[in-house]
């Protein structure tokens, strides 16, 4: 007799099919124990001295003093999890507004709404704005969020090949211009690095009246003179209609937020239930962001020394050859077939005391694998090197050269 149980089985039989031999190298690399502190350069576990190339703690604000301190300020005097209540009854403080104010600030809009996850930040607004008879348009590569966001809304979804302004074009085409429509993509996609053609998605906004959702998870402060992301490095930031992101990637914190008009806050606010049903961000938490933010617009060194490790890794990487796409945010993959990456991250933490990434489907095509690295800029050139010098004594033992083309290939189109 069916039992709902029984997907369980089903998704280890379809891992075991695309991992043979290596399934249980695959149950073992994800969810590996990590030092807490992990967000540093090097970390230190079971007596071993090891270099990560794997936080997106891009700008190293997750360490950072003057970050610390302000969140023990607030657990020595409030506690931990203070305040205990979601937003709309007892969970709204000063500081919540704060830095909504200051985020709006930063992202050039009228206001800003924090919620205590990136993910229902995306999927909320999204599934909250969509409603029955209007469409939204996702890139196939977005992150899982925007895809939950669409899967949820009330209205008709649809999904566009990566980054093909013509699949998008021909779908906008066919849907009566008076229907309302939403275009979400990612600023920089998290698996590839690659960015979204903000240009030619403002230019199809307007054409085809639809209003545009960015989520820059990856972008902001990495990208922009003023690290305020990819919008601000294409020059629409005033033609983006919602601004997404997360705390827990260049803040170095928790949570997420969307930034927007006024009167769309404001609906959502009321509205959008991974807002209204869930408790606030913890206050030490907010406090830390506001001082992230701060740090983030008056220590412009750090991005330049985040592109200097980010240029060095990638430099190193063409020369030996191999086929790392064309990233443009922080993120650099290496394209393999099969499950080829996860082995190859095993053997550079085993034999070379590297930590990275291993990405594998339903993350990236089925039959593909990605090793991804993500320097900061509390890495060096010289660690850079060193992870190359591994990846090139690794590809001598397994093929992370052979059929990377192909591979990359396939992710890319």
């Amino acid at each position: 007799m069916a039992s709902i149980f029984d997907k369980c089985d089903e998704f280890w039989a379809r891992m075991e099919k695309i991992a043979g031999e290596h399934t249980i190298a695959l149950r073992n690399t994800f969810f590996r124990l990590f030092p807490i502190t992990n967000s540093r350069p090097l970390i230190y576990q079971d007596g071993r001295e090891l270099l990560q190339v794997a936080t997106n703690d891009y700008l190293g604000l997750a360490t950072h003093p003057e970050v610390i301190q302000a969140a023990l300020d607030i657990v020595a005097e409030h506690g931990v999890g203070s305040p205990l209540g979601a937003r709309p009854l007892t969970g709204n403080t000063a500081l919540h507004v704060e830095l909504e104010e200051k985020l709006a600030d930063f992202r050039l809009t009228e206001a800003c709404l924090v919620y205590n996850l990136g993910l229902t930040a995306m999927s909320g607004t999204i599934a909250t704005l969509v409603g029955r008879r209007e469409r939204i348009f996702v890139d196939a590569y977005a992150h899982g969020c925007v895809h939950d966001g669409a899967k949820l809304c009330k209205g008709e979804a649809s999904w566009f090949a990566h980054n093909d302004m013509n699949d998008l074009e021909e779908q906008l085409k066919a849907v009566p211009l008076d229907v309302p429509k939403l275009i979400a993509v990612d600023g920089v996609y998290g698996m590839t690095g690659d960015l979204a053609p903000l240009t030619q998605l403002v230019e199809l906004k307007y054409k085809y009246n639809a209003q545009l959702f960015v989520d820059d998870a990856h972008g902001t402060g990495v990208l922009g003179e003023n690290g305020r992301g990819t919008c601000e490095l294409f020059g629409v930031e005033n033609d983006v209609d919602i601004h997404g992101g997360t705390f827990a990637k260049s803040f170095g914190t928790f949570g997420g937020y969307i930034c927007a008009p006024e009167k769309v806050i404001r609906f959502v606010r009321h509205v959008s239930p991974g807002f209204m049903l869930t408790k606030a961000l913890p206050a030490a938490i907010v406090a830390a962001t506001i001082k992230s933010l701060e740090l983030m617009r008056k220590l412009p060194e750090r991005r330049l020394q985040l592109w200097t490790n980010i240029n060095a890794l990638r430099d190193g990487l063409r020369t030996a050859g191999f086929n790392i796409g064309n990233p443009q945010g922080a993120v650099t993959s290496i394209f393999t077939r099969g499950v080829t990456a996860l082995h190859a991250v095993k053997m550079l933490d085993e034999e070379h005391d590297i930590i990275v990434n291993p990405v594998m489907y339903p993350a990236v095509p089925y039959g593909t694998s990605i090793i991804r690295m993500t320097p900061t800029a509390l890495h060096t050139v010289e660690q850079m090197e060193r992870v190359v010098d591994a990846l090139i004594a690794v590809s001598r033992k397994i093929p992370l050269l052979e059929g990377n083309h192909a591979a990359a290939q396939k992710l890319t189109v």
